[in-house]
């Protein structure tokens, strides 16, 4: 089922962790944000996630259960709008608890609601998810042959 919440019922979902706490179903809430980049980083919804809308039937699947609250947000929730095009492919994906922020995120700044900055963009952000800064950068790999195992490999570069 694909339904409207309002900015004040996603604080509450957000705060609560749930909107009906004796459902076996599964408490938690995952809001994903699908506008640019640059949007994202400048304000959203607190713990939403990045995802652009190109990626979203990809991550999406892969950071929440079929059964757990989604909550789309894109900039103004239109009839069309991006958060109801990933809602309806979702939906094809057996997912039953989809939302979408009725009014998009515009609707949320309006409600003068609590708005967090920054965090990772883009479409390899949630492989950032849970990881620390120097996780994320690689430093130098000595390569190794398989039959001289310690010596470089001079068909490979590091």
């Amino acid at each position: 089922m694909i339904s409207p919440v309002s900015a004040q019922e996603l604080m509450d979902l957000i705060e609560k962790g749930d909107d009906e706490p004796d459902s076996p179903r599964g408490g938690k809430v995952h809001v994903f944000d699908l506008r640019e980049a640059r949007e994202f980083s400048r304000g959203h919804v607190p713990s939403a996630r990045h995802v652009p809308i190109s990626h979203a039937g990809r991550w999406i699947p892969q950071r929440a259960l079929t059964q757990e609250i989604v909550v789309l947000v894109d900039a103004a929730g239109a009839q069309d709008g991006p958060a109801r095009q990933a809602a309806h492919a979702l939906g094809h994906k057996w997912f039953r608890r989809l939302r979408y922020l009725a009014g998009g995120f515009a609707t949320w700044q309006d409600a003068g609601l609590k708005v967090e900055e920054g965090g990772p963009t883009g479409p390899s952000a949630n492989s950032f998810d849970g990881t620390t800064e120097s996780f994320k950068r690689s430093g130098a790999v000595a390569w190794t042959s398989p039959e001289h195992p310690g010596t470089p490999d001079p068909t490979r570069s590091a």
